[in-house]
């Protein structure tokens, strides 16, 4: 468990929520004592963005649908079943977990309470109200987006103030709620260099920025253009990510090539140039690095094993001739590598360890060395590699644009393809149309969103969002029999804990499960 220190306060308040059905009313004679110098809000922020990493870095909460997105030939995953999530088996979700949305709640709960409370202030320097308010409402916004994306219909809880027994309010109003905050923070925050915390500490892009929420936008309303036929939203989204490709907030800038997309995360100082937004992950969070860095799916084609082990050039204590090549949680072949990403495509050769070499040694059948991430974590306690370093990066130059490119190819605004060969070109790609691009500019910006974004974790919602998942070969056969009626119940969605329906009459499960659960 992450190593984070609470003040007595916040863990009474959060303790209190452990799911929206049991949120405390505000204890107005503690509240009146704390919420009134910048400390007491500086702190209050901090807490908000170490529930924030919650969400993300806890490995037993890994999305299922990272996992049903997921591209492998094989797989030795432990208690995650992937093949089982692929095939909508209610059972599956049961055993693998990462259901419930209460460490969600949570950060919202953390986020209401700052807003609740900003009145309280009495010794805070002018402006510095607007910094807090404009990070709770970037939270905000990020997880309710979050939350709509993996569960769709959900609760919208509004204060902290008052029990609140709710319904799930449709994912499209859940939707406008994320937008909303997004668009609160985006008035309210600076670029990401003007930014320090109480402390006068530089936050740099590890706590939300203007440029952080103006691809929070572009990614809101590209959801909703693509999920709910809201064509006027693909314009906002080439808005917002046209902001940030420009310049206009902040410093962004690709990097020079693959191979640096894989070095620059953080691990030992070497921030990404093009990063928008990440939250940094260090070892030293967390105890013995057992949950640091499993917060990303991508993680899995690099490590595995039941004790965590990661195969080579990971784990030293195998020799290159045994090389472990099966330990990965997720195995992707050589010759699917070679399907994916073309021989010049210098992404073959960052994405994988010495791809030709051994891909020539060992053939195609045999499963790639993974080689995204490159800095491990050992447990000194037992002497043992149990993870990879490096932050958790939610929106970087290239994804920006490429996803302006699909919002201007499905709005018919010019220069889909130009963004499309600005990502191409960097990793040494054949410029659009290549002789494989014989299904469409939107199958082609898709494709190329898969090959850089491959161990991001994004394939799963890509697909949907470009209702792609009843194609053959996109997922699996339970998504290409999936009926208008199935998608419409929520079989899209991940199914809601049993915990949240404990005490709350009001709360139910969407069809779909209902009649599988």
């Amino acid at each position: 468990m992450k190593k984070i220190l609470y003040s007595a306060l916040f863990l009474a308040t959060i303790l209190a929520c452990n799911d929206l059905l049991d949120v405390k009313p505000e204890n107005a004679v503690t509240y009146t004592n704390f919420f009134q110098t910048e400390k007491d809000f500086g702190q209050a922020n901090a807490e908000l963005y170490a529930r924030l990493r919650e969400i993300y870095f806890t490995y037993s909460r890994q999305n299922p649908h990272d996992v049903i997105g997921l591209r492998y030939d094989s797989q030795n995953a432990h208690g995650v079943y992937p093949d089982e999530l692929k095939s909508l088996l209610p059972q599956a979700f049961k055993e693998q977990g990462a259901l419930s949305w209460s460490i969600h709640y949570a950060a919202i709960f953390q986020a209401n309470l700052i807003l609740d409370n900003l009145y309280r202030a009495i010794d805070v320097p002018d402006g510095r109200l607007d910094f807090y308010a404009g990070h709770a409402h970037f939270v905000k916004g990020l997880v309710y987006y979050e939350i709509a994306r993996r569960w769709g219909d959900a609760p919208v809880p509004t204060t902290t103030k008052e029990i609140q027994t709710l319904g799930r309010t449709p994912a499209a109003e859940l939707l406008d709620t994320a937008r909303a905050n997004a668009r609160k923070a985006f008035d309210l925050l600076a670029p990401y260099r003007e930014q320090v915390d109480h402390r006068g500490i530089p936050t740099y892009k590890h706590y939300g920025h203007k440029a952080a929420a103006a691809a929070l936008l572009a990614n809101i309303h590209a959801w909703r253009a693509g999920r709910f036929g809201i064509t006027a939203d693909y314009e906002e989204t080439n808005r917002y990510c046209s902001m940030i490709i420009n310049g206009e907030l902040g410093d962004f800038r690709l990097e020079d090539s693959p191979e640096e997309v894989c070095t620059n995360k953080g691990a030992d100082g070497l921030l990404s140039n093009e990063s928008v937004f990440e939250l940094v992950n260090l070892a030293a969070d967390f105890n013995g690095g057992f949950t640091t860095g499993h917060y990303h799916i991508g993680i899995g084609y690099h490590m595995g094993d039941t004790y965590s082990y990661g195969a080579f050039p990971f784990n030293p204590l195998e020799d290159q001739e045994n090389q472990n090549k099966y330990f990965n949680y997720y195995l992707l072949n050589n010759a699917t590598v070679k399907a994916i990403w073309d021989a010049d495509d210098k992404r073959r050769q960052a994405y994988f360890y010495n791809f030709d070499f051994y891909n020539a040694k060992w053939g195609d059948n045999e499963p790639a060395y993974p080689y995204f991430w490159r800095q491990v974590v050992v447990d000194p306690s037992w002497n043992e590699i149990v993870n990879l370093l490096g932050n958790r990066i939610f929106w970087r130059l290239a994804d920006l644009y490429l996803l302006r490119a699909e919002a201007r190819c499905r709005a018919n605004i010019p220069g889909a393809d130009d963004d499309l060969n600005v990502v191409r070109n960097r990793a040494n790609a054949a410029p659009y149309p290549a002789p494989g691009d014989n299904q469409g500019l939107q199958m082609a910006i898709f494709r190329e969103r898969e090959k850089e974004l491959f161990f991001d974790g994004e394939r799963y919602y890509d697909i949907v969002r470009n209702d792609y998942y009843r194609l053959p070969g996109m997922i699996s056969e339970a998504f290409e029999q999936l009926s208008d009626d199935d998608v419409q119940g929520g079989a899209l969605y991940v199914p809601v804990s049993d915990d949240v329906f404990a005490n709350n009459t009001k709360m139910r499960r969407n069809p779909f499960w209902l009649s599988r659960w």
